[in-house]
């Protein structure tokens, strides 16, 4: 019979705590990977073609005041496809000289926030239940 020396075990778990602590801090969330690639004053389309790489679905949401085009808020969602677990990144772009940048830096929010203040413009169809 082999018996492990309590040093032995204290490596080994020594060893599993330190794999968990670098796979945890490699992660980067979807909103942190968005501002690396994508900052206040980014033209919209560029900021589209640049997260729409890894997005599973991107909605833009016009916003109109009086009829006229104020601001655009695009909507792109990442991770899990269900409709209470998917991450958000919320880009709002708004008219410079004729063309629409990036006008506030990238957002998020829990789901249960993006449901309520999105869900006009969201198509529920693109989600899992």
């Amino acid at each position: 019979m082999q018996h492990i020396s309590v040093a032995g075990r204290l490596g080994a778990v020594s060893v599993v705590i330190l794999l968990v602590t670098l796979v945890a801090g490699c992660y980067s969330s979807p909103l942190e990977e968005a501002r690396k690639q994508v900052s206040v004053g980014t033209l919209r389309d560029d900021a589209i073609r640049i997260l729409s790489e890894k997005a599973w679905y991107h909605q833009p949401c016009p916003n109109l005041v009086g009829g006229k085009l104020e601001t655009i808020t695009d909507l792109f969602f990442f991770g899990r496809h269900k409709y209470d677990q998917a991450d958000i990144v919320i880009v709002k772009s708004k008219p410079v000289n004729g063309v629409f940048v990036v006008g506030d830096d990238l957002g998020s929010f829990e789901p249960y926030v993006w449901h309520a203040v999105y869900r006009d413009c969201l198509q529920r169809e693109h989600f899992e239940d």
